[in-house]
């Protein structure tokens, strides 16, 4: 019985492991490595940290969320390198609220380059 199982799950190109994961694990599996292709340049992996040239929070529109949510000018803020898009707008990831993390596009001219410690 075991080696049809076993065939079986080579053939679906399945491990053992998967049959018990619930769909909200494979949803938030999904989730992060959508965010991670996005936030991951593929050459490195520290994304620069950044500041924004603003006095208080403001909107600005959330890719992950597709509508506008506020970010503050000294709020936890990482720059995606070499993504810009056609109005000059780069991708900015943060934490956001409870780790969440999302990707906004601000405008290149209101970041402020923090440099590694």
């Amino acid at each position: 019985m075991k080696n049809i199982i076993d065939d079986v799950l080579f053939k679906k190109n399945k491990d053992l492991n998967d049959l018990f994961e619930s769909e909200w694990d494979i949803n938030l599996e999904k989730h992060y490595m959508k965010l991670w292709k996005i936030i991951c340049d593929g050459k490195t992996i520290l994304l620069p940290p950044i500041h924004l040239k603003i006095k208080e929070k403001q909107l600005f529109y959330s890719k992950s969320d597709k509508k506008n949510l506020f970010l503050g000018p000294t709020w936890k803020m990482y720059l995606i390198p070499s993504k810009k898009d056609e109005k000059g707008c780069v991708l900015v990831y943060s934490p956001y609220t409870f780790g969440e993390g999302q990707v906004f596009l601000v405008p290149e001219d209101l970041i402020i380059h923090l440099g590694y410690n």
